[in-house]
């Protein structure tokens, strides 16, 4: 009886020897190497922001880090790794719902992440890098799972960087590319914040061969709290798949944001409209409601995808004609888009 006794005080010695190890592990702090003479926390600490900084200065600091080579990457990419105690502070969030109440109260709460805003300048800066940055993509992909939303939100970035053909994914390799999908999947239905959520439905946009996962998932997106979040993925569906993009609902959705009180949002819609040929109906509608704004912007945005469909002529030209008489940049556009769409019709 005592034999086994001992031998289950033994095991919960070890046991708790173990929690203590791991948990000393956690909380060690992390590394700091030296970097041409400074150490690299102090390096990556003393990046800038780009929009802090003129477009010179941006674009010196960028080439600073380029001039550095592999080593300047490797420093940057360490510099993505979350303030101490991240490992623990993962643990913890991870495992204290699901452990004793008594447990819980024995361990140390985590401390607070400190270095959100590093991280993201250090993303920020691989963004502008471009594609001497590409070979941090690994860096970059861990950090879409980081613990801060803006963090994930920059991380997003660097895979989108100028938004168009350019952009990294369109040039990553089929099967790298396919390991993140789940990540920005996850970005858009899980992101407590709308930043992440729009990011990653851009980042959607690059995924026409994966249209299985990605249409149900943008068309779910449409109902997202966030207007701007609602064009994202009206975008990307229309990019994706303009057939399911009709079947989605896409222009319903735009029609009611070209509306919007915010002319970002109801410009953006009005713009995004003209890709919607395959309910050239309703779009036409919605863009002339659009071209009766008030602000200019909206209407010359209305203006411009209306010429995109040449079959509505007869309904769009009188309505042109009245914008043509407003006192402000759509009346010039108007005016532009009447002789377009009336030599199309002489054809």
């Amino acid at each position: 009886m005592q034999r086994k006794r001992r031998i289950r005080l033994f095991a919960l010695a070890m046991l708790l020897a173990a929690s203590l190890a791991t948990l000393g592990w956690f909380l060690l702090p992390d590394d700091d190497p030296m970097f041409h003479g400074k150490p690299e926390s102090q390096w990556v600490t003393n990046i800038v922001y780009g929009m802090q900084l003129s477009d010179s200065e941006t674009k010196a600091q960028a080439q600073r880090w380029r001039d550095f080579g592999p080593e300047g990457l490797r420093v940057l990419e360490r510099g993505l790794v979350a303030s101490r105690g991240h490992r623990y502070r993962k643990f913890y969030r991870r495992y204290a719902p699901k452990l004793p109440r008594w447990v819980v109260d024995l361990l140390p709460r985590p401390t607070m992440d400190h270095s959100p805003g590093t991280r993201m300048c250090v993303l920020n800066l691989l963004c502008r890098m471009e594609k001497d940055a590409w070979p941090a993509w690994r860096a970059a992909a861990r950090a879409l799972e980081d613990e801060n939303d803006g963090v994930r939100q920059m991380a997003i970035n660097f895979f989108t960087w100028h938004e168009d053909d350019s952009a990294f994914l369109n040039h990553m390799p089929a099967r790298d590319k396919k390991t993140l999908l789940p990540l920005f999947l996850q970005a858009l239905e899980t992101a407590r914040s709308w930043g992440p959520r729009n990011n990653a439905a851009l980042a959607l946009r690059y995924y026409r061969d994966e249209k299985a996962a990605v249409i149900p998932a943008l068309t779910n997106a449409l109902g997202d709290t966030e207007p701007y979040v609602r064009l994202t993925v009206a975008g990307s569906l229309n990019h994706v798949d303009a057939e399911a993009a009709s079947r989605a609902g896409v222009v319903k959705v735009l029609g009611v944001l070209v509306t919007d009180a915010n002319d970002q949002i109801a410009g953006r819609a009005a713009s995004a409209l003209r890709q919607c040929r395959n309910d050239a109906d309703a779009a036409v509608a919605a863009l002339i409601e659009a071209l009766h704004s008030t602000n200019s912007y909206v209407s010359s945005s209305a203006v411009w995808s209306l010429e995109s469909f040449p079959s509505h002529a007869d309904t769009i030209i009188p309505e042109l004609r009245k914008a043509a008489e407003r006192k402000d940049n759509a009346a010039g556009y108007a005016k532009g888009a009447i002789k377009s769409l009336e030599s199309r019709q002489k054809r």
